[in-house]
């Protein structure tokens, strides 16, 4: 028993260790969920509208649909990314995860507000959706975060002298990736309005 016990200790450690970088963003991402309801919460009628107004589909159809869902992932990556190469990006790249979480505390307030009704929408369609987008931002952040750490070093004299080129290949390469978990994800939110 102490050998399976010190055993999951050493792998929890470790996993802690590995993963240090997403802990920060995912805390960023769920106080931006708490600070979304508490603002709806706070803010009374004129939240309430102009949350309704964000939310009310303009456009009809598929292709409406895709990119409605689209949109806002391929912004944050987009800016993740560009601040990635900035040496001083970090307090930004930081940002991001809080900024999506907080726009999901208040679709989430907005939809509960509503009844039975919304609360099956948030269960069923928002929550899913929002959870993996948020973990696809914070894994897009981590990776942003190391970037543009190792591009603040060359501001310092005596830092690295040089990021490495494959370094920088490899950057895109998980960007590219992450745009494409992110097509996946809006296909799937595309998918659960058509059934919702």
């Amino acid at each position: 028993m102490t050998r399976t016990t010190t055993r999951r200790k050493r792998e929890m450690n470790h996993f802690l260790t590995d993963n240090r970088r997403l802990f920060p963003f995912a805390g960023l991402f769920l106080l931006g969920v708490v600070v979304g309801v508490a603002v709806y919460l706070t803010a009374g009628d004129s939240a309430a509208a102009a949350v309704s107004d964000a939310l009310t589909p303009n456009q009809v159809g598929w292709s409406a649909a895709l990119w409605d869902s689209l949109f806002a992932p391929l912004t944050m990556l987009a800016a993740l990314y560009l601040l990635g190469l900035w040496g001083c990006g970090v307090p930004f790249i930081l940002a991001v995860p809080l900024i999506h979480g907080l726009g999901l505390g208040l679709t989430e307030a907005h939809y509960y507000a509503a009844g039975t009704d919304g609360v099956m929408t948030v269960v069923t369609r928002i929550m899913p959706v929002g959870l993996l987008t948020g973990a696809l931002l914070t894994m897009a952040g981590a990776e942003s975060l190391r970037l543009s750490v190792a591009v603040s070093r060359l501001l310092i004299p005596d830092g690295a002298q040089s990021v490495a080129k494959n370094g920088f290949r490899l950057y895109s390469i998980r960007f590219a990736l992450f745009l494409g978990v992110a097509v996946v994800i809006a296909l799937l939110d595309t998918g659960l309005r058509a059934i919702t």
